[in-house]
């Protein structure tokens, strides 16, 4: 080691310069990418400055900028000038899944949730394909009742993996209706969600979304199926929300993503 240089810990990485034309931004980006999936820094919390990382990973302050630079374009970075660098929490942070307006330029409806319950159930079809995880292994389901001046619109439930989230059953009912579920999970699993794929589609009320919705078996209604992904693309809730569309309908706001540092993600 030369004289001057910081000692590199046992249990850090050794980027190896020789053999390998990979570029060396692209070989520190990948381990950071790692330390961040094996929650080291959680969402929220500042990483090491630029200058540590250079001085840890025995590279130059470029190396180090080019790497956290790639890592805010594919969100898992926010890099705030003045404060530093953070790992960036859900990556759609201002998303509100059920979002109901009766036209464009209209107010918003305001939905209150209501928990209705939370139960510990064997998984079946097709959870188990979706969350890719075995038949009989254990699950959260979790049904909940979204209402606009006490009416019912829309009726979902939720599958987790009980594995992946213990304990989940000891949290308050007031924690699930205060709080939207993915912003639970990160706050007390530190599991971001990166990643929705939704199905719309629809499908005649039967006698559980008829009771929940107030309506009567073989109302219409719009289906909304929902596989939310983590870190390494790992799917962590498969979700199945039924809503009333007759007055308010389903709103989607996408932006643009920017190629650049300040975070911004499809809302």
């Amino acid at each position: 080691m030369e004289e001057g240089q910081p000692p590199v810990s046992n249990n850090r990485p050794i980027i190896s310069r020789h053999g390998d034309p990979t570029p060396m931004y692209f070989k520190l980006q990948m381990i950071l990418k790692d330390e961040i999936e094996r929650r080291k820094w959680r969402p929220g919390h500042a990483i090491p400055t630029e200058r540590t990382l250079a001085q840890i990973y025995q590279v130059s302050l470029g190396t180090v900028k080019q790497a956290l630079l790639n890592l805010a374009n594919e969100g898992y970075l926010n890099r705030v000038q003045g404060k530093g660098t953070f790992v960036l929490g859900s990556a759609l942070k201002s998303l509100r899944y059920h979002r109901l307006l009766r036209s464009f330029r209209d107010k918003e409806a305001e939905l209150k949730m209501k928990l209705l319950a939370l139960n510990e159930v064997a998984c079946s079809a097709p959870a188990d394909r979706y969350l890719g995880i075995r038949i009989g292994q254990k699950l959260y389901e979790i049904k909940r009742l979204f209402l606009h001046a006490g009416n019912p619109l829309v009726y979902t439930t939720s599958y987790l993996p009980q594995k992946l989230f213990p304990d989940l059953e000891k949290l308050s009912a007031s924690r699930f209706e205060k709080t939207p579920l993915y912003l639970t999970l990160e706050q007390q699993y530190h599991l971001p969600t990166i990643l929705n794929h939704e199905l719309f589609g629809t499908t005649m009320a039967n006698r559980e979304t008829a009771q929940a919705l107030h309506v009567r078996v073989g109302r219409e209604l719009l289906t909304i199926e929902m596989i939310s992904f983590t870190y390494r693309q790992k799917p962590y809730e498969y979700r199945k929300t039924y809503c009333l569309t007759h007055e308010y309908k389903v709103f989607r706001e996408t932006q643009r993503r920017f190629g650049s540092a300040e975070g911004v993600r499809p809302i």
